[in-house]
């Protein structure tokens, strides 16, 4: 379970903008050089969290880190200082899926 939730806020958080203030979309882009566009499987996996049970939680941690990208200095996400500053919603997301550990994103 841990291990899945790093993996989609690492992925969430290549794939965020920075700008605007709506709720983070699936498909955003992020704000560091060298982040990449959404591929085809995150946008699926992203989309049916955010539709499933767990969704207002996961979309929580999708518009924190989207307001809180940090980037190090080769132009990539810095994983470990956006993490840092997002515990309150992944903990959240994280007892959502424990409550219902077979919500989509959850397993």
């Amino acid at each position: 379970m841990q291990k899945l939730l790093l993996a989609m806020i690492t992925v969430a958080a290549m794939a965020l903008s920075s700008c605007g203030s709506d709720d983070t979309k699936c498909s955003d882009k992020g704000k560091c050089p060298l982040d990449t566009v959404p591929t085809e499987p995150y946008l699926s996996a992203c989309q049916a969290t955010l539709a499933a049970r767990c969704g207002s939680q996961w979309q929580a941690v999708l518009n924190c880190v989207k307001a809180n990208e940090k980037c190090d200095s080769s132009g990539n996400m810095d994983l470990s200082a956006t993490q840092a500053v997002c515990p309150t919603q992944s903990a959240n997301f994280t007892t959502c899926c424990t409550n219902n550990p077979t919500a989509a994103g959850c397993s």
